[in-house]
């Protein structure tokens, strides 16, 4: 399965997700701007509940790349991924 979306810099991210059983259930790479970078290893896994909106996410941290990402997966459908700051440069 794939996610996409733009941030404010134009950089396009495309998010894909294994789709066992479940479906969207681990994500296997990144794509930025065409290129596509392997998640190596998925560190840790947790499905958090904001208490003060009630909102559900899961959160993945990951190795990609030889870096540490962040991927946050809402309820929704909708996600947002961290970077270190040197990729941000």
């Amino acid at each position: 399965m794939k996610r996409k979306k733009e941030d404010e810099e134009g950089v396009q991210y495309e998010l894909l997700f294994y789709s066992g059983y479940k479906g969207d259930e681990i994500p296997r790479a990144v794509v930025i701007d065409n290129r596509e970078f392997k998640i190596q290893e998925v560190v840790s896994r947790q499905r958090v509940l904001d208490q003060t909106t009630g909102r559900r996410s899961e959160v993945f941290h990951c190795r990609m790349d030889g870096e540490k990402v962040k991927i946050i997966r809402f309820e929704s459908g909708e996600w947002e991924i961290s970077f270190p700051e040197e990729r941000r440069r």
